[in-house]
């Protein structure tokens, strides 16, 4: 069994600087039979885990939680005042590749996610404009073929409700929502993974599996 303790004093294989970190903020457990267990040691800003279906951050107790390689650790904040870091980390520091590979594999979720928002947004149009035009058309024929060019104000009520309708239809759908949604959860998932830097990184960094900043 190995105990790793994580903060300002800790004997993690990497410098903490951020002041929102304890000088003993944390450890991490690793059994005889490769479980991994992290447990706040009662930390001022706390510890926490991300959920990685949500990206949501788990606040982390002294009863300790199960985490694996690849759970990304925040002690106190994930900015320059605490520190963020894969837990793989602790174990092999300064090789980078397998976290860079999961946030581009996480980047190509999020670029579907958007492409099927966009191509549901298009779908949505379509639908609208379809049944905005057989309206239309059927408001002619019905006009000039059975009124004798006659105009009918039910018509017009007909279409202005259908019109009300169509545009409520359109705004249920909200593509820019969905979107910013995306976004949001795009963020947090671009953590640089070097625990000595803070960056977010950009989608051509993602990409190109490498921070602007740290080159890490």
């Amino acid at each position: 069994m190995k105990t790793i303790t994580l903060g300002k004093s800790g004997d993690q294989p990497f410098k903490i600087k951020g002041i929102g970190v304890s000088k003993v903020h944390a450890t991490v457990t690793i059994d005889d039979y490769g479980r991994w267990i992290i447990a706040d040691y009662n930390s001022t800003n706390g510890t926490f885990v991300r959920n990685e279906t949500t990206g949501e951050l788990m606040r982390v107790g002294p009863q300790g939680m199960q985490i694996s390689e690849m759970t990304f650790i925040v002690l106190g904040a994930d900015n320059s005042a605490g520190c963020c870091f894969y837990a793989k980390q602790l174990i092999n520091p300064g090789d980078y590749v397998d976290e860079h590979l999961y946030m581009l594999s996480k980047k190509q979720e999020f670029d579907k996610e958007e492409d099927k928002v966009a191509k549901n947004a298009r779908w949505v149009r379509i639908i609208i404009f379809a049944i905005m035009l057989l309206f239309t058309i059927g408001t002619f024929v019905y006009q000039y073929g059975f009124n004798n060019g006659n105009t009918s104000s039910d018509l017009f009520t007909i279409y202005r409700g259908l019109s009300l309708l169509t545009m409520g239809a359109s705004s249920f759908y909200d593509a820019q929502g969905k979107r910013a949604k995306i976004m949001k959860k795009r963020k947090l998932f671009s953590q640089c993974p070097n625990p000595e830097c803070d960056r977010k990184l950009s989608n051509d960094e993602i990409e190109n599996l490498k921070c602007g900043r740290c080159q890490k």
